[in-house]
């Protein structure tokens, strides 16, 4: 563990590699910061750090930047998973979450959010559509031969499709079909809808014709359409704010990685706990991550993953801010999920 001397020129040399992107000096830090220490004694400290590599030398006669050790103490240490600051009038954005019904919605609305209010990539991960659970379906007559089928599951999710009928139906048929379709499937996983399950409900209903086998077709059809994780990005172009992307082939690696949708996936939906986990460099999964950050929180309900939000940027990102605008708005969403389950 290190002495609170150390500590302190730590967190002066992350901060003001944050802010300036350039190697860090016992010079500037005598001027910038307050330590209270000569510039002989912070040369001291900081080679100590540097022999416990916390900070590291990228070049010779250059001042020290963070490792990723001393990032993760740095984040440990100095940054609370609470709210630090009010987003303030950015939050009254979010009111227009409230009219989004829909969690897939709600994510990538959110991934936008945090996208303008960090100036960072943001990743939203849908639910995992084909685990979750029909809770209720509905069926809106339009005319004789088109109907709207709204699939309403224990996730919150809400599929609507607009189905044409060979053969014409009035309302009262549909009602029948509503309520039949609902205390047969009720409860199913969207998985076990099956194409034997579709023929066994439609021989139970033969007397209607081809009508049942063609909703709940229509119904799989359209659910079965959904990937099993949809991920969605926002404020890709962000990444050329960073100086250390002026380098063509290191931003154009960053690009490459965000077109690789799978690993991306792979790597964000490996955080099961609920909550935030901040991942820092080396200690991501992939080569393709290792000059990254993710701050990613995950959402649960009854012990139900219901999907993923997540910042990616250089390892030399703003923490604090982050993880600050982040706890914010996953408050703000699970408040959101909570009312809506209940």
């Amino acid at each position: 563990m290190l002495n609170e001397r150390k500590l302190r020129i730590l967190q002066a040399i992350i901060q003001d590699y944050i802010e300036t992107a350039a190697p860090v000096g016992s010079r500037t830090l005598s001027k910038r910061y307050n330590l209270g220490i000569s510039p002989a004694t912070i040369r001291n400290e900081m080679a100590d750090l540097e022999d416990l590599g916390f900070i590291i030398q990228p070049y010779t006669s250059a001042g020290r930047v963070p490792s990723d050790k001393g990032y993760r103490l740095y984040v440990d240490q100095f940054i609370s998973l609470k709210k630090t600051k009010a987003i303030e009038q950015d939050c009254l954005v979010l009111d227009l979450l409230r009219e989004i019904g829909e969690i897939e919605q709600m994510l990538q609305y959110s991934s936008k959010i945090l996208s303008q209010l960090t100036n960072y990539t943001a990743i939203a991960l849908s639910p995992q559509i084909k685990e979750s659970r029909l809770r209720h379906i509905q069926l809106i007559l339009i005319n004789s031969d088109h109907l709207i089928v709204i699939i309403i599951t224990d996730k919150g999710i809400i599929k609507k499709s607009v189905i044409r009928l060979d053969d014409k139906i009035d309302r009262d048929s549909v009602q029948v079909i509503s309520n039949f379709l609902n205390d047969k499937l009720h409860g199913l996983a969207v998985k076990d809808i099956t194409t034997e399950l579709i023929k066994t409900l439609s021989a139970e209903y033969a007397h209607l014709g081809g009508l049942i086998e063609k909703i709940i077709s229509e119904i799989f059809q359209s659910l079965d359409e959904i990937n099993d994780i949809d991920i969605f990005l926002d404020g890709v172009m962000n990444i050329f704010n960073f100086p250390e992307y002026n380098d063509v082939l290191r931003a154009r690696s960053f690009l490459e990685l965000l077109e690789k949708k799978e690993l991306l996936s792979n790597l964000i939906t490996s955080f099961e706990d609920e909550g935030l986990n901040v991942s820092i460099g080396s200690e991501n999964t992939y080569e393709e991550v290792k000059d990254c950050s993710l701050v990613t929180a995950t959402y649960k309900m009854d012990d139900t993953i219901l999907g993923w939000l997540s910042i990616i940027g250089p390892t030399r990102m703003d923490y604090s801010t982050v993880v600050s605008v982040m706890t914010q708005v996953s408050e703000f969403i699970m408040e959101l999920l909570n009312s809506k389950h209940k």
